[in-house]
């Protein structure tokens, strides 16, 4: 599997193709043009005039071939060398990892057994410099096999637009119809648009997916502009005084909002790194490998991981039928006062906040999950499934409106408000939701909550909860983790059999893997 995309051999092929073609239109002119007017014979003279006109139109078309030929055997020299690059880079960061497992593994043991000891003696204490060094000399080469890729991909971005550009430029439209031209111009090319199929269809996708992240982001933001305006028109019903008060706190709503999510999306991405919650437990505390009926209890398993301090995401592998199937389970909200005193997970409100609002900036949520997915080794093409309750909903449905980088085949949310996102129509989506549960209501800022309508990939289970506890007529307990998973369980009959293709990312079987990633700011 590749670290960056694009297939440059494939590329290559088609270039060297659609130079060679335009070679042969140069060849086929001069033939054309080799044909004499002879007077005496009409049939012969207009032979020669249409040959004329089809030389013409020739060479109006070669210089389209030849400099989209050029343009792109130019870009795909450049992606090869960034692919060997990127590749090479990979290479030395796997080892790079393995070598700081192994070395943060010995640092432990011998700073263990340093502390252990009443009177530690000197050979012991001496190794100490020694094994952090190489946990140093680890990290420091991890850091540069990323920065090389990325320094590929940078390159790779760049050879690209260069290419666009110049293939702009070679389809001048100013003669005629741009369709049309486009139209001439392609006709005849044929398997030449599959080679760079790809390359446009990510590049256009991204285009989309930014635009969609922007609409939504200018409908939540209008949406609260909407609140803020009618706690003014509250305000104002009160006289002078209320007017006054109302506006006080619209204001201080608003500030409250734009530092909050300022406080999230521009912020660095948090480093995140592997760990083992489960180390020397007995096998009796290690919780069952993720199955198609007990995924939602993976939601509360992460939140008691991380609690306020760190954020954890749960990360599982399986073969499936047709290859790796990967399962990322998403924490929730867990620390709701970050705005008095952040204590370290980023799953926080002010995440909420920016996810909900501004799709379309990045939070450092989204940043560091994306990042543990790569380092779990999770490949473009490889299926992937989201799994969250509430703020861990959110975040799956966003990923899986918003990013396209990753193949998302599914997504499981529990009281997560994500009813409004634009989830294409190909992922296969479970959302559940509690009667009484306001959480999931937040979606109808968007609109009515009631009148959505879904295709046949989603599937929406909205009942009450189990044991329901009611105090004043709200149920206190319908925002939980534990009796989401409950709920789901119990209509895992209705899920298997709308959405069959989930089974692929569970084998009771045969080999799973599950791996875990922390992180905070």
């Amino acid at each position: 599997m590749t670290v960056l995309p694009g297939h440059p051999e494939e590329l290559s092929a088609r270039a060297t193709t659609l130079v060679a073609s335009a070679d042969v239109i140069l060849e086929v002119i001069g033939a054309l043009r080799g044909i004499v007017a002879d007077d005496e014979g009409k049939a012969v003279h207009a032979l020669y005039e249409q040959n004329e006109q089809i030389s013409a139109d020739l060479e109006r078309i070669h210089p389209r071939y030849r400099g989209t030929a050029d343009a792109i055997t130019e870009y795909a020299v450049v992606l090869t060398d960034a692919h060997a690059r990127a590749e090479s880079a990979q290479a030395d960061l796997d080892d790079a990892l393995d070598s700081h497992s192994s070395a943060s593994s010995a640092l432990r043991d011998l700073t263990v057994r340093v502390s252990a000891a009443d009177d530690p003696s000197p050979e012991l204490t001496d190794q100490m410099p020694g094994a952090q060094r190489a946990v140093d000399a680890a990290v420091a080469a991890m850091g540069d096999a990323l920065s090389r890729i990325r320094a590929a991909r940078d390159d790779m971005d760049a050879a690209a637009e260069t290419a666009m550009n110049r293939i702009d430029a070679a389809i001048d439209p100013s003669n005629e119809g741009f369709w049309d031209g486009v139209g001439d111009f392609f006709a005849g090319v044929g398997d030449f648009l599959s080679g760079i199929g790809e390359w446009i269809g990510d590049f256009l996708q991204d285009v989309v997916n930014l635009l969609k992240a922007i609409a939504d982001t200018l409908v939540a933001i209008l949406g609260v502009l909407v609140v803020l305006v009618l706690i003014v028109a509250v305000g104002a019903l009160f006289g002078t005084v209320g007017l006054v008060i109302g506006a006080v706190i619209a204001i201080a709503l608003a500030a409250f909002l734009i530092w909050s999510v300022l406080s999230d999306v521009a912020r660095d991405t948090p480093a995140v790194a592997g760990k083992n919650p489960y180390a020397g437990a007995s096998k009796k505390e290690i919780p069952d490998d993720p199955s198609l009926a007990n995924v939602l209890d993976g939601a509360g398993e992460v939140d008691a991981l991380g609690l306020e301090d760190e954020s954890v995401v749960k990360i599982s592998k399986v073969l499936g039928p047709d290859g790796w199937h990967y399962t990322v389970t998403l924490p929730s909200t867990q620390e709701w006062l970050s705005r008095f005193g952040d204590k370290g997970a980023v799953n926080d409100l002010d995440s909420n906040l920016a996810l909900m609002l501004t799709p379309a900036l990045q939070t450092q949520y989204e940043r560091a999950v994306l990042d543990a997915m790569r380092q779990a080794g999770v490949g473009p093409d490889d299926p992937v499934m989201l799994v969250g309750f509430s703020q861990g909903g959110i975040m799956a449905g966003h990923l899986a409106a918003y990013n396209s980088d990753y193949n998302w085949q599914a997504v499981v949310a529990a009281g997560a408000p994500i009813d409004h996102m634009p989830i294409p129509g190909d992922i296969d989506v479970v959302s559940v939701q509690h009667n009484g549960d306001p959480v999931p209501r937040l979606d109808a800022i968007a609109g009515d909550f009631d009148s959505i309508e879904h295709g046949a990939n989603w599937t929406s289970i909205r009942v009450d909860p189990p044991n329901p506890n009611a105090v004043l007529g709200v149920d206190v307990g319908a925002h939980n983790a534990d009796k989401y998973s409950q709920t789901y369980q119990a209509h895992l009959d209705q899920v298997q059999a709308r959405h069959p293709g989930l089974a692929d990312f569970f084998n009771d079987d045969g080999y799973t893997d599950v791996s875990y990633y922390h992180w905070s700011e």
